[in-house]
């Protein structure tokens, strides 16, 4: 890092025990100083500082620990982070690698609906708009945020049954769909091929934040470049990014691929009478 003649060492090497508290949980008094590179007295100074500003605190097995403070700064940036800013970068970077169609969707409301899109520079390709409603039975990136959902966010999206369709390929009921979100949960992505639009496949990956679904990313094209291999391949890029986003999203989050929370219980075994009936 270059040498910042306007600087502060005392501040900086106070943030940097901050810092390091955030990313450990825990440092004794000797890594302190080790790490800010001054002596303990120096160390205990600063620790006492950021205790006194609720930024750190004893730890009950020794120590210490980031303070409570810490916790309501990290909370607050966390809950102000706009996905579709956080996504933008991300998106780029497949737009370039693949050459296809790249898309976000996201909630809004009882819907699903686009919010970026990237075309491919091809001239045969998939051409979509922002402001676009999702069909969530039988698109991939529908099907991306269904898998996640519980019956009582799932079932409002989905409709009464028969679902409707633009292909023959897509489901209908909610029991031809279950499998498939299953499948989502299993690998990491959802799959495609001439449901929405024949000719047309696509994959796609769901977005979290705080542990909640919130969207999902997009890669489209035209089946006659959208061989099985390749939508294999893109699935799991589309997947890795999709989870490199839910990580900025939400530090430390795992995305859960195994099950999803909700569509493997009794609530969305179809209902007698009810709407999800076969």
């Amino acid at each position: 890092m270059p040498e910042n003649r306007y600087g502060i060492d005392s501040i900086r090497r106070a943030v940097e025990i901050l810092r390091e508290l955030v990313e450990r949980g825990r440092l004794s008094l000797d890594e302190s100083a080790a790490l800010a590179g001054v002596s303990k007295s120096t160390a205990f100074r600063m620790l006492s500082t950021l205790q006194e500003l609720e930024l750190a605190e004893r730890a009950p097995t020794g120590g210490y620990r980031p303070g409570s403070e810490a916790l309501r700064w990290g909370l607050l940036l966390l809950g102000r982070l706009d996905v579709p800013e956080v996504a933008a970068g991300e998106l780029r970077s497949v737009w370039l690698e693949v050459n296809e169609t790249v898309g976000l969707a996201m909630f809004s409301g009882s819907r699903i609906v686009l919010t970026e899109i990237l075309e491919s520079p091809y001239p045969f390709r998939m051409a979509e708009v922002p402001g676009g409603v999702v069909p969530v039975h039988s698109s991939a990136l529908g099907r991306a945020v269904a898998a996640f959902l519980d019956r009582t966010s799932l079932l409002p999206l989905l409709g009464p049954e028969p679902f409707p369709t633009a292909s023959p390929n897509s489901p209908t009921q909610l029991a031809g769909l279950l499998p498939l979100l299953a499948s989502v949960r299993e690998v990491g992505y959802s799959v495609e091929i001439g449901e929405s639009a024949l000719g047309v496949a696509c994959v796609a990956a769901p977005v979290f934040k705080r542990g909640q679904v919130v969207g999902a990313i997009s890669i489209a094209g035209p089946r006659v470049r959208m061989s099985d291999e390749r939508v294999e391949q893109l699935g799991k890029s589309i997947s890795v990014a999709a989870g490199r986003i839910s990580e900025k999203l939400s530090p430390g989050f795992q995305t859960p691929l195994l099950p999803g929370p909700g569509l493997d219980h009794p609530d969305l075994v179809p209902e007698a009478g009810g709407a999800g009936e076969a």
